[in-house]
C-alpha cells in the first residue's frame, strides 16, 4: 500500500509540473497590460511554479481559457489598445482546471475615471470542484493537537491527496486595485482582496485552499494584498515583479483558538516576453516565499525558493486595431 502511495504522489507531482500551466488566479496578470483590447477578449494559457527543493510548498499548476468584454465609458473603437487613462465596464469568466480542482470564475469590474492612476472595483464569483483532494488540516497549533508547521508542507497534503470525495468549494471576491503608468510605459500597482470561502465538507470547518496554498476553515475570509510592476526595456522585452501577502481569518471558541489566523507572503521577479503585438506572452521570474510565524514552518531556506513559468496567448478578431497576420 505504501508503494501505491508513493507511485500515486509520483505521478501527481509529474502531472503538476511537467504536464500544466495555468491562470495564476491570485497573481497579478501581467499579460493584461499589453494584451487586452476594448471589445472581445478571449485567451488561454497558464502558469506553473515549484519551490528549488521540495518540501513545505505544494507545486502549483493548471490550464484555463478566458473570456473578457471590456466596454469603454468614451467613444472608444473596439479592437483598440487600452490607453493609459482608460475608463470601462469590464465582464469577465473563465474555467479553469488543475490536479486537484476544476472550476470557473465570472465577475465584473469597473474603472469609473478617466485618471492615470487608476482605479478599478472588481466583485468575482468562484466554484470549483476538488478532485478527491480536499484535505482536514490542523489549524490550531495547540499542545497534542498536532502542529501546523507538520501539516502545512507538501509531503502532508500529498500523501493524502485521493483519500476524500469531490467536495464542492465557492468563493466571493471583492477587490481595490489602483494602477499608475508612468511617460515611458512602466507601470506599477497595488492591489487588496476581501475573499469569503465556503467550502462543503464532512470535516471539522478544516480544509485546504490549493490555488491560494493555505489551509482555511469551510467557511473564512482571507485578505490578499498585491503589487505589481512592469518595466519595458523594448517593444518585446520588460522587467516584471509580484508581491503577494495573505492572510487568513481567526476563530475563537469558548475561550479557546480553533484556528490560528495564517499568513505568508511571496516575491517574484523576472522577465516578460511578448510578440505579435501582445497576442502571445511568455513570463518567466524567479524569487521566494515566507511564513510570518516562525513555528508555522519547519523547513530549509532552499525549499522557500520558487521558479514561475506563465504562457497567455490572444486569440485575434477581425476588428483588432492590430490585426495583420494573426
Amino acid at each position: 500500500m505504501n508503494k501505491i502511495n508513493a507511485l500515486f504522489k509520483i505521478i501527481l507531482l509529474n502531472v503538476a509540473l511537467l504536464g500544466s500551466l495555468c491562470f495564476g488566479a491570485i497573481n497579478f496578470d501581467q499579460s493584461n497590460l499589453v494584451g487586452l483590447r476594448y471589445g472581445p477578449n478571449l485567451s488561454w494559457g497558464g502558469m506553473v511554479n515549484t519551490p528549488i527543493v521540495l518540501g513545505q510548498w505544494v507545486p502549483q499548476a493548471n490550464v484555463g481559457m478566458r473570456y473578457t468584454w471590456l466596454e469603454p465609458l468614451a467613444p472608444l473603437n473596439y479592437g483598440d489598445p487600452i490607453g493609459v487613462a482608460s475608463s470601462y465596464l469590464k465582464m469577465d469568466a473563465s474555467i479553469d482546471l488543475s490536479p486537484f480542482y476544476g472550476g470557473f470564475r465570472a465577475g465584473m469590474g469597473l474603472r469609473p475615471f478617466k485618471i492615470n492612476p487608476q482605479i478599478e472595483l472588481g466583485v468575482v464569483y468562484e466554484s470549483y470542484f476538488y478532485f478527491k483532494s480536499n484535505l482536514e488540516m490542523v489549524n490550531a497549533d495547540v499542545k497534542g493537537g498536532g502542529h501546523i508547521a507538520e501539516s502545512w508542507n507538501s509531503d502532508y497534503i500529498l500523501d493524502n491527496v485521493g483519500k476524500s470525495d469531490f467536495d464542492y468549494a465557492q468563493l466571493f471576491d471583492l477587490s481595490l486595485d489602483f494602477t499608475y503608468t508612468f511617460p515611458r510605459g512602466s507601470v506599477i500597482g497595488v492591489g487588496a482582496h476581501y475573499v469569503l470561502t465556503d467550502i462543503s465538507t464532512d470535516f471539522e470547518g478544516k480544509s485546504y485552499d490549493y490555488e491560494r496554498n493555505i489551509p482555511v476553515f469551510s467557511r473564512d475570509y482571507i485578505v490578499e494584498i498585491q503589487s505589481f510592476g512592469r518595466f519595458p526595456v523594448n517593444e518585446n522585452v520588460a522587467v516584471v515583479y509580484e508581491g503577494l501577502y495573505l492572510k487568513t481569518g481567526l476563530l475563537r471558541s469558548g475561550g479557546n483558538v480553533r484556528k490560528e489566523s495564517l499568513s505568508y507572503r511571496m516575491m517574484l521577479l523576472g522577465a516578460h516576453l511578448s510578440w505579435k503585438n501582445g497576442f502571445h506572452n511568455f513570463i518567466v521570474q524567479g524569487g521566494m516565499w515566507s511564513r510570518d510565524k516562525k513555528r508555522f514552518y519547519n523547513g530549509s531556506f532552499a525549499q522557500q525558493l520558487l521558479i514561475q513559468l506563465e504562457y497567455k496567448g490572444y486569440f485575434s478578431f477581425p476588428f483588432h486595431s492590430s490585426h495583420f497576420s494573426e
